[in-house]
């Protein structure tokens, strides 16, 4: 007992009964999660978060290419061992195992502390007394109608291609570091979602955006190194919005409806109009999908009204979307699905489509 008590590998190995146990606490005990988000979370996670964001390039990114090289490099000198007789395969490779068994107990208790635990706060409608009820066909018309109408007259403000669809003018990294800002206008209006200093949360649009097109993701928090993760492909008008739920995510709002509805809030509240365009244009994608779904007739009578920009922004949309549609989005996909599942969001993926039922409660407060 006294060897096991002194390897560094026990330790590790307890991290994951100990993530479990926070998990378990926060899903369990009433009141925990929002006691953890507030005294533990936000102040920790504020203050790595600040630090980490103050560097442009994704500290995840670089953190898999270390962790993939690390593999490689343990993987080759076992087998090296291995050959010189220092060890048999069987020993060696365990060796390599047990490291890598270590890290991922590592990643899964970081996960717990800075994601998991608040999948079960409050969600943010109620913490804003929004409320959520079944709306008419009528209701969903007159909110597609509200979407559209504002997302044509933005579009005559943006600056579009050749093709007519909407580019930004600057570069990514520029348009990251405007949206760290723009998001903290919502502090205004919403005090609670106030953490970090002024570089917590920018995004990091990312180098090897190939491989996040082919799975179709347009980004990811990274509970790791408490990071917007942002894809850089793809058209740019949806690439704004994507700035903005990422960095709820990073709020501690984990729902995926939520974090597109507080996504929308913080580009409509946004003093540029590329970034209220980008999230118009993402909650008429969602409403007018819900519509189509609810009465093609209404739905067809919008459609005709998109201005020549928006049409040609969806258009691209989908074109990219049918263009990177394979088996590996197929995996992806049910991959996200599980674990949107596996943490109480039990709709999967439909969650996203509860965006709109948010909307709809949003928009009665404005009437």
């Amino acid at each position: 007992m006294k060897k096991i008590l002194k390897s560094p590998y026990f330790y590790l190995f307890a991290l994951t009964p100990a993530g479990l146990a926070l998990c378990a606490a926060a899903k369990y005990v009433p009141g925990f999660a929002d006691w953890y988000c507030v005294n533990i979370y936000k102040p920790v996670a504020g203050a790595l978060g600040t630090v980490t964001g103050a560097f442009p390039l994704s500290l995840m990114e670089i953190a898999i290419a270390a962790a993939v090289f690390a593999v490689i490099a343990l993987s080759i000198g076992a087998a090296l061992r291995a050959h010189r007789g220092e060890a048999s395969v069987l020993k060696a490779f365990g060796t390599v195992l047990k490291k890598i068994l270590a890290g991922a107990s590592v990643v899964f208790f970081l996960f717990a502390l800075f994601c998991g635990t608040n999948y079960y706060r409050t969600s943010f409608a109620e913490t804003v007394g929004l409320k959520v009820q079944k709306s008419s066909v009528d209701e969903l018309f007159a909110l597609c109608s509200d979407l559209l109408e504002r997302a044509n007259s933005l579009s005559t403000q943006l600056e579009h291609d050749e093709n007519g669809v909407t580019v930004y003018p600057e570069s990514d990294f520029a348009m990251a570091k405007l949206a760290a800002g723009e998001y903290r206008l919502l502090y205004e209006k919403y005090p609670f979602l106030e953490m970090g200093k002024s570089t917590l949360g920018r995004p990091k649009p990312v180098i090897c955006s190939f491989v996040m097109s082919k799975t179709l993701i347009s980004g990811v928090y990274s509970p790791y190194t408490l990071e917007a993760n942002v894809c850089r492909e793809g058209p740019d008008f949806l690439r704004g919005f994507t700035m903005m739920h990422e960095q709820t995510h990073l709020r501690g709002f984990m729902n995926e409806a939520e974090a597109n509805f507080v996504a929308f809030l913080a580009c409509e509240n946004s003093a540029d109009p590329y970034f209220e365009y980008s999230g118009y244009c993402h909650a008429l994608l969602n409403s007018m999908n819900a519509l189509y779904s609810a009465d093609y007739e209404k739905w067809a009578q919008l459609r005709v009204c998109y201005s020549p920009a928006v049409d040609a922004d969806m258009r691209a949309q989908n074109a990219y979307v049918d263009a990177n549609e394979s088996k590996v989005s197929e995996v992806s996909d049910a991959v996200n699905d599980a674990y949107l599942k596996l943490n109480s969001q039990t709709d999967g993926v439909q969650s996203y489509g509860m965006v709109v039922d948010l909307l709809l409660a949003y928009y009665r407060t404005k009437a």
